[in-house]
């Protein structure tokens, strides 16, 4: 009770102070001060920065306009900071002797990097993340049971929540919700697509009624889209267009940036679900301008927190992601890090221009600014066709989903003139020999003939059979 009376106060002072009371104009011009003001000071923190500076013949103080640290010839990646230097060189002086927590990156990429937490910086964190939870599913009021099914050592402290960390356990995490979950008023899920998918599959074995329990979840890992959206959704009795039925969100997280960089919001859902149905407003505001262009995640984010970029865009505004971190107590200074995303940043004055000559009234928007998430820069073939269009389509028949585990694989390796050949993994108990392959269409339109695709038995699976679910799934090889 104690907690809950703190989380109270704590929200009520949030909703009078900074971040309710002003603009969003506001909000950016007061972490681009942020930013200068830490890049200044930037030689001074860490030996890495510094001496990745000094190689770039640059001088931090000088730097005082964010024209100038935009047209900087400097970024910071995996490669030439984590992989190049030491932890000591790579942290502020002191700061290694203080360390509470260590996050490993996913390692999907051959090579690590590291998340580093302060005892000082880790006594806020469970505040921080009652403060999001407050937000978005009242816990102050609602008896609530968070259910973590996130791989890798992820945690996510709170003072407010039952927590239960299964990590990715379908099995434990099935038997605790139906034990548990009629002590509570809701059940919060935290996990990737890709698992999700793995649990509802067994649900029937553990005989969870999903229809008795009050359910959100908050997914992560991978991009998805609204085909996938509403699957969920009619699994567990939720109405994604109506929040009170329950709340199916998004938040991602880098392991060395932190664990919610971006976040979905119920107007950001509403919003994407909207411009989704007129193909007009994805052509001019996500950039989508053909069925193999994926719906982008659609995020806000804390100008107060981190500093976005977007790196050599294109015609529709994409480029790549470039993350700056502002708290003045990080262990490792990060500035204009390459996350490997594609993003485009989106303005609220775009968003109302567009639907005012779409002839559509005037969305409800969120409180913070806004980014778009299209994927990896690597998960588009040579033909256009993107990855994340093929992860939605495969939800467009509900049927065929419930078939198949979520897992596929295209391969540049084997192209059969237009198209690529598509292996898709069936779910446990299913028979290849006995279901016919459909062709993958997105809306009316083929995007991989049945021709091209093959379903593998469970077991036969060769690009990953026995998935683990601890490391992200590769859908191109």
């Amino acid at each position: 009770m104690d907690a809950i009376r703190t989380l109270k106060k704590l929200y009520r002072k949030i909703q009078l102070g900074m971040l309710d009371r002003l603009s969003i104009d506001k909000l950016e011009r007061l972490g681009k001060k942020k930013l200068l003001d830490r890049f200044q000071k930037a030689q001074n923190t860490s030996p890495a920065l510094a001496d990745m500076l000094q190689k770039k013949r640059i001088d931090a103080q000088a730097v005082k306009s964010i024209a100038q640290f935009t047209a900087l010839d400097f970024t910071m990646t995996k490669d030439n900071s984590f992989n190049r230097y030491s932890l000591a060189e790579l942290c502020r002086p002191g700061s290694l002797d203080n360390l509470m927590s260590v996050l490993t990156s996913s390692g999907h990429s051959g090579n690590f990097a590291y998340g580093l937490t302060s005892w000082k910086q880790g006594k806020k964190t469970p505040d921080l993340m009652d403060l999001a939870l407050q937000e978005a599913f009242q816990i102050d009021h609602r008896k609530s049971l968070m259910v973590n099914c996130l791989p890798m050592g992820v945690r996510f402290p709170s003072n407010c929540v039952t927590r239960a960390e299964v990590s990715v356990r379908e099995d434990m995490a099935l038997a605790l919700i139906r034990k548990f979950a009629p002590e509570y008023d809701q059940v919060i899920i935290v996990c990737d697509p890709l698992f999700l998918k793995l649990l509802l599959d067994e649900t029937g074995k553990w005989q969870v009624d999903w229809s008795k329990i009050h359910t959100h979840l908050i997914i992560g890992e991978e991009t998805f889209g609204e085909n996938y959206r509403n699957y969920v959704g009619r699994k567990l009795y939720i109405n994604p267009d109506d929040p009170a039925t329950g709340i199916i969100g998004s938040s991602m997280g880098v392991g060395e940036l932190g664990l919610n960089l971006c976040f979905e919001t119920l107007e950001t859902i509403a919003l994407r679900r909207k411009i989704n149905q007129h193909p007009a407003l994805m052509k001019k505001l996500f950039g989508c301008l053909s069925d193999h262009d994926p719906l982008p995640m659609l995020f806000s984010y804390n100008p107060l927190s981190t500093y976005m970029e977007v790196s050599a865009a294109d015609d529709h505004g994409y480029g790549g992601l470039m993350v700056s971190l502002l708290d003045r107590d990080i262990v490792i200074p990060l500035f204009r890090y390459q996350t490997g995303d594609e993003a485009r940043l989106l303005h609220q004055d775009d968003i109302i221009s567009a639907f005012h000559a779409a002839g559509l009234p005037r969305p409800d928007l969120p409180k913070m600014p806004m980014i778009c998430i299209r994927g990896r820069t690597h998960e588009r073939l040579s033909t256009g066709l993107h990855i994340g269009v093929i992860k939605d389509a495969l939800y467009q028949n509900s049927a065929f989903a419930d078939r198949i585990s979520g897992a596929f694989r295209l391969n540049k390796t084997e192209p059969d003139r237009l198209h690529n050949r598509l292996h898709i993994q069936l779910r446990w108990g299913e028979v290849a020999a006995n279901i016919t392959a459909p062709d993958i269409c997105c809306h009316d339109n083929i995007l991989i003939p049945s021709e091209n695709v093959r379903l593998w038995d469970y077991d036969a699976f060769p690009y990953g059979k026995a998935i683990d679910y601890e490391r992200k799934f590769s859908y191109l090889g």
